[in-house]
């Protein structure tokens, strides 16, 4: 027997996180103008252009952009939805209402 063909054994290493061993944590949902605010903070306070940000983060330019662009929103608009806090247990307010928000926005003018 080959050692492709012998048995070997498989170590399973598993993490168990004490508070959730019994109870899942339940997914949390981030506000996306705060995240969005976060993300410019960020760009800012490290002078990173959106290239550099999305490499940091591990996902496109375009997403930053996206991202970005939810605080092109009327600035009331921004305070309410900031309002309502951070770490839902259900998505509140998704991205895509968001920018459809932004479209409805920039046709009406």
């Amino acid at each position: 027997m080959s050692i492709r063909t012998a048995y070997l054994p498989i170590i399973k290493l598993v993490i168990v996180c004490n508070i959730c061993r019994y109870n899942p944590c339940p997914k949390r949902y981030r506000n996306p103008v705060i995240y969005a605010r976060e993300l410019q903070e960020e760009m800012l306070r490290g002078n990173l252009t959106r290239k550099q940000l999305a490499e940091r983060h591990g996902v496109s330019s375009d997403r930053i952009t996206q991202w970005l662009c939810l605080l092109k929103l009327p600035e009331e608009k921004l305070k309410e939805i900031e309002e309502m806090g951070d770490y839902w247990e259900r998505q509140l307010i998704t991205e895509r209402q968001l920018r459809s928000a932004i479209h409805n926005m920039k046709s009406s003018k």
